[in-house]
């Protein structure tokens, strides 16, 4: 069975993507694993510890009690999904998400971003992108507003090298859900781009999965690469971006600035981040 991992900040972002994981949980028959990090180190102030938070134990029973409640007023069944929690005491909120994923054996990890502008950008979310740079556990980042939709369409941004290595990762999260999968290919005109393209036909064309398209679209180079992608996405047809990451690829560059951090907060849909072994 898949094991989800669910950090929580008991924010109405964190809330809605423990939402989007139960939808996701339910409809994969995988389980859930709910994640509160507690500050290890706290503020000096004239509150006492004790009056920030509970011990661990009571700690947790609060984190199950709150999801049962936000089960409650969704109206949705608590018991249609199984659930454990963890708290932990850990200031650096991705170590905690990481050491707790290869604890507990977790599949996945599915958490929310800030829909944030100006310069609360430069504060909020930033433990999604922090995740993202960090983990090496498959991660779904879930936009604020976003309601979980059966996923039956998929975008993978890709730069066409190494694509077979990318397309074993894929195939087996798009065959869970018999769902198409597009390659979104931005063509600057490069001298390898007609190499590549051939080369990535040939390979669409020997995979046993057949619901492959490869898309190919007009790199403008004034624009990022998160911003040519976000121009090219129809979000009432698309469930999930894709993208994976491997030691120096073009997606390691992506991930240094502010382009993943722009692109988890501004979009509308998900962003599902995948990561070569």
């Amino acid at each position: 069975m898949i094991k989800i991992l669910v950090p929580t900040d008991y924010s109405p972002e964190a809330k809605n993507a423990t939402l989007y994981a139960y939808q996701f949980a339910k409809y994969t028959g995988a389980s859930l694993l709910l994640y509160h990090a507690m500050p290890s180190v706290i503020p000096i102030t004239d509150i006492p510890f004790e009056n920030y938070y509970l011990d661990l134990n009571q700690e947790q029973d609060l984190l199950l009690s709150s999801y049962t409640q936000l089960l409650t007023e969704a109206q949705v069944q608590a018991d249609a999904v199984a659930v454990e929690a963890v708290v932990d005491q850990q200031n650096i909120v991705y170590v905690g998400i990481e050491a707790c994923c290869k604890k507990y054996q977790c599949d996945l990890v599915i958490m929310g971003t800030h829909g944030a502008s100006g310069l609360k950008k430069l504060f909020l979310g930033s433990n999604t992108s922090q995740c993202i740079a960090h983990t090496s556990i498959p991660l779904i980042a879930v936009p604020s507003q976003y309601r979980f939709e059966p996923i039956y369409h998929f975008i993978y941004a890709t730069d066409l090298k190494n694509l077979s290595e990318a397309l074993a990762i894929l195939i087996p999260f798009a065959a869970v859900f018999d769902a198409a999968l597009e390659l979104l290919y931005f063509d600057y005109a490069g001298p390898e781009s007609e190499q590549l393209l051939i080369d990535a036909k040939m390979t669409i064309a020997s995979c046993a999965y057949k619901n492959i398209q490869l898309s190919i679209k007009k790199g403008l180079l004034y624009l990022s690469v998160a911003e040519n992608l976000k121009h090219q996405i129809d979000s009432k047809s698309t469930q999930l971006i894709t993208m994976v990451s491997g030691e120096h690829s073009w997606f390691d560059y992506l991930l240094i600035g502010s382009n993943t951090q722009q692109m988890v907060l501004d979009s509308q849909i998900p962003l599902l981040v995948l990561r070569k072994a």
